[in-house]
């Protein structure tokens, strides 16, 4: 008898467990959608070319650690789980970072639409290539440090920036270089422990440096 209670209580504890697996709802991920190109895709990342178009989009769950940069002003309208609507205007160059699991929906709201560039970093951090003590690591010719959290530095060379000399280094980062010229956003992956002279695109107005850790 003893041992019947026991398996009783035992069904009974994982009934709920079970029965809440089973409510738990699943949700697409953010990216592809209407309004998005995938610019880049390796082991390390995927990297979106994204429009906010005027559309509502459906409930996403972001499934990895994001960092990226807007590059046209626009608005947008962010609804929580919850049903609270939040309106946003976001401004061009503004640096954003996200954590895994947000989940939300979206809805472009401007007749001209916010468009950005986001990184999504698809594993944990790795520990950085080795150089020699003498040779100059990135950065080099004096970007300006956009962010920095425990996965990602951001650098931007900006338009004075960007005719600074080439200066021989190496990346102990792999990183994202996501250059704006006339021919809009254009992205660069590059493996940590390369070594070369620059990492501006010739004829680009502002260049991004997203070092992933």
């Amino acid at each position: 008898m003893r041992w019947l209670l026991v398996v009783l209580s035992l069904m009974g504890a994982a009934t709920p467990r079970s029965a809440r697996a089973q409510a738990e709802p699943t949700y697409p991920p953010p990216f592809p959608r209407p309004g998005t190109v995938l610019m880049l895709d390796n082991e390390r990342v995927l990297v979106w070319n994204i429009s906010w178009l005027k559309q509502e989009y459906p409930v996403h769950r972001h499934q990895y650690d994001h960092v990226g940069v807007y590059y046209t002003a626009g608005d947008r309208i962010i609804t929580s789980l919850e049903g609270e609507r939040r309106a946003s205007h976001t401004e061009p160059w503004n640096i954003t970072f996200q954590p895994v699991g947000v989940t939300h929906a979206e809805q472009g709201a401007s007749d001209e639409p916010l468009r950005a560039v986001f990184v999504q970093i698809k594993d944990g951090p790795r520990a950085d290539a080795a150089a020699p003590a003498a040779e100059p690591v990135f950065p080099v010719g004096g970007p300006t440090q956009r962010l920095e959290n425990a996965r990602a530095l951001v650098w931007e060379y900006g338009p004075a920036s960007s005719v600074a000399a080439p200066a021989t280094h190496r990346h102990a980062h792999d990183a994202v270089v996501v250059s704006f010229g006339s021919a809009g956003p254009e992205v660069t992956y590059v493996p940590r422990g390369t070594r070369h002279d620059t990492d501006v695109r010739a004829g680009s107005s502002r260049t991004f440096v997203f070092e992933i850790k």
